[in-house]
């Protein structure tokens, strides 16, 4: 046997070995790296010891997932309750205000009544107070979130008004020509509706 030859066969055999001392689980790519990211050749690790590790390495990302969905639930149940805290609060708040302002509106009602009865049997200058008094009460009012629902010259809404009477009008039909009583609305929540009149075809 040549001495080429015997090379050749010892290389084998030491290859050989390693192969058996090799955990039988080497990657196939390029490199041959074991699963332990040991090259083949520096590979001395048994296949029971491997496994114990891959399996402690299994266990360990389980649990990291597991805690990191227990941190995801619980980090939506505490927004979900910051968001219902915050929207009861807010109701709350518009429930109190509702109820201050339906207090109030009769008020403001009997002002506008005062001064619609008195404009031309008082002095000018009493009437521009009264005016300025319903104008702050107002402007009160808009600044708690409180506004007037808009009728004369709105088509008729039953979220927003409510029909008292009926009117032969050249106005479009089913349109407001006449308010009886002031609506209000805090932001979209309706407080009172208006009472008015809507137009009628004339026969």
């Amino acid at each position: 046997m040549s001495k080429k030859d015997k090379e050749q066969k010892h290389f084998e055999n030491n290859n050989m070995k390693k192969e058996e001392n090799c955990c039988g689980k080497c990657h196939k790519n390029d490199k041959h790296e074991c699963h332990c990211h040991e090259k083949c050749e520096n590979c001395s690790c048994s296949k029971p010891e491997c496994e114990k590790e891959i399996d402690k390495i299994q266990n360990l990302t389980a649990q990291v997932e597991e805690w990191q969905n227990k941190y995801l639930r619980a980090y939506a149940d505490a927004e979900n309750s910051k968001r219902r805290s915050e929207i009861d609060a807010k109701n709350l708040v518009d429930y109190k205000i509702s109820n201050f302002a339906r207090d109030m509106l009769p008020l403001f009602d009997n002002l506008s009544l005062a001064i619609a009865s008195i404009k031309d049997s008082v002095d000018e200058n009493v009437l521009t107070g009264l005016k300025a008094v319903m104008s702050n009460f107002e402007t009160s009012l808009n600044r708690n979130g409180i506004t007037k629902i808009e009728t004369i010259g709105k088509d008729f809404d039953p979220a927003l008004h409510r029909v008292v009477s009926q009117i032969e009008s050249d106005a479009k039909p089913d349109s407001i020509i006449q308010e009886f009583q002031s609506g209000w609305k805090l932001g979209d929540k309706v407080i009172r509706e208006a009472m008015v009149a809507t137009a009628k075809p004339k026969k």
